[in-house]
């Protein structure tokens, strides 16, 4: 082996090595330009209609002007919830914030009186620590929350200019790529773009759905404050499995403070959303919106909840989804020369029925 040819095995291994180290150290940043490319995608999204079945998408100043359009209808919509409920959410979720301590309490006095929730109070009282117990989590509660307004406040103005010039980002990435591998790159990234626009209109679909039923279900059985349980269970159903079980816990400790039998029509509500998403949503929305196993969906949301930690979890399935795009597009087709058709066929025998 030569010397130069040496140096060129050595300069691309650590360019490797060093690619990798930057991958891990701003796993962070690069899941928050993730954030900003789904932004981007819902904004084509929104404008798609308007651009592609109106004379405003045959030029280039037309596409500007229905994205423009999107973007209005988007904050009008945004404007418009929070003048319709926001105060109302406000309320009821200062509501909830006063009532959760109480229904912790009320769980306490309950675990308190058998020998295995006594056990259970105790290993619960270990983790919180010997200072302040659950209260002293409060200053990393809202310094979180202080990061996660900025962090989103980013995500939407850099979607915005990702929005605006999509042509300029995705012709500088597929540049990175080889010449003969550039034609392939922006077949991929078209793919993927069409995947993650079909998933998210079916996100949001499953997401509204389950949380007006949810709020529907909770009114009807007494369970406060309603509204604002609502938008906990529609927000969380963005997380598969781990969301909504999340989300429903604030509900079920409320209904627990006020009786036995609350409790249990608490559970059959969140119950009964759950199914609803399930047997309807899915099989008529998102799969026909975005195809994706579910299998993969949850060990998605388990492998990146382990590497990224809870951005990993939030961005779990649209990665997910984007992995499933590339693997199919690049070894399935690229490699193996196979079409897609054989793993779609394959999803349709493990589903049920």
């Amino acid at each position: 082996m030569s010397l130069t040819a040496f140096l060129q095995r050595l300069a691309l291994t650590v360019a490797a090595v060093v690619g990798i180290v930057l991958v891990v150290r701003l796993a962070d940043v690069l899941l928050l330009v993730f954030g900003a490319i789904l932004v981007a995608v819902l904004l084509h999204a929104v404008a798609a209609p308007l651009r592609d079945r109106t004379p405003l998408g045959r030029t280039a100043l037309g596409r500007t002007a229905s994205l423009v359009v999107a973007v209005v209808v988007c904050g009008a919509v945004i404007a418009a919830a929070v003048w319709a409920f926001g105060r109302q959410l406000e309320m009821q979720l200062a509501n909830l914030a006063d009532l959760l301590p109480s229904a912790w309490a009320e769980l306490e006095a309950r675990l308190a009186r058998s020998a295995l929730g006594d056990l259970l109070l105790q290993e619960a009282g270990r983790l919180s620590g010997p200072d302040g117990g659950w209260l002293s989590l409060a200053p990393k509660f809202a310094a979180n929350a202080a990061t996660a307004m900025a962090a989103t406040l980013i995500v939407i103005f850099a979607g915005l200019y990702l929005a605006f010039h999509p042509r300029a980002y995705a012709e500088g990435l597929v540049r990175l790529f080889p010449r003969p591998g550039r034609a392939q790159a922006t077949e991929v990234l078209d793919a993927t773009n069409e995947a993650l626009k079909r998933w998210l209109i079916g996100q949001l679909l499953s997401m509204g759905l389950v949380g007006a039923t949810t709020t529907l279900g909770l009114w009807l059985v007494g369970v406060p404050p309603p509204i604002g349980l609502g938008v906990l269970a529609g927000v969380g159903q963005f997380v598969p499995v781990v969301g909504p079980m999340a989300a429903a816990v604030p509900g079920l400790l409320v209904a627990l403070a006020t009786g036995p039998q609350t409790l249990v029509l608490a559970g059959a509500v969140y119950l009964a959303a759950a199914q609803l998403e399930a047997n309807l949503v899915t099989p008529l929305m998102l799969r026909r919106m975005a195809e994706l196993p579910m299998a993969v969906t949850l060990f998605a949301v388990l492998g990146m909840g382990v590497l990224l930690g809870p951005l990993g979890v939030l961005f779990a399935t649209p990665l997910a989804v984007v992995a499933y795009v590339i693997v199919g597009k690049v070894y399935v087709e690229g490699v193996l020369g196979d079409p897609p058709e054989p793993m779609a066929r394959a999803r349709r025998r493990d589903r049920p029925g």
